[in-house]
């Protein structure tokens, strides 16, 4: 009777084990565009890049930790997080200590060109329908770069140092839906 009591235990479990993973993964699995931004309500909202940044990979991506003069440290995103890119974060999560890779010393020259997002994301209310949304961004300085930054570097490493040709920036306070 005892050894009955087990086994039908260990085959509810099995059961229950096996849906909560079916059900994990179909919401881990929803449908997600190029730039990695799901709308609300399975909307996706494809991120086509802004035309002043380049279209390689960039050297690093992070959040911005402190500056001084024309070098800024930055602590970059950990493969867990997902791998660096703007949009690393869609659900609006914050990252925490555990989610930050290695420093990272920046070095801004006069031949850097820096860059804010000024992109305006559409409202939860507006269209259901998957849509493009072009990427805009304008030129800035480091002076408005802020604790919350989010820094994308583009440039070529020399040393511990990654010496920038394009830097490109977002708040994520700012990073939303466009005001009504």
């Amino acid at each position: 009777m005892q050894n009955k009591k087990v086994f039908i235990s260990l085959g509810v479990a099995i059961i229950v084990v096996g849906a909560a993973a079916f059900i994990a993964g179909s919401l881990l699995n929803q449908k997600v565009g190029p730039a990695g931004l799901n709308g609300q309500g399975g909307r996706v909202l494809n991120l086509v890049p802004a035309p002043e940044l380049p279209t390689t990979e960039p050297e690093a991506t992070g959040r911005f930790e402190e500056r001084q003069d024309n070098v800024i440290v930055i602590s970059t995103f950990s493969l867990r997080m997902g791998g660096g890119g703007v949009a690393a974060d869609p659900v609006g999560r914050s990252a925490s200590e555990d989610d930050l890779g290695p420093k990272v010393e920046i070095l801004i020259t006069s031949e850097t060109a820096i860059y804010r997002d000024t992109t305006q994301f559409p409202s939860p209310s507006d269209s259901k329908v998957d849509q493009a949304i072009q990427q805009t961004a304008e030129e800035a300085t480091l002076d408005d770069l802020g604790s919350s930054s989010i820094v994308t570097v583009w440039g070529r490493k020399s040393g511990d140092r990654i010496i920038a040709e394009v830097l490109f920036f977002f708040t994520p306070t700012s990073f939303g839906p466009a005001p009504e």
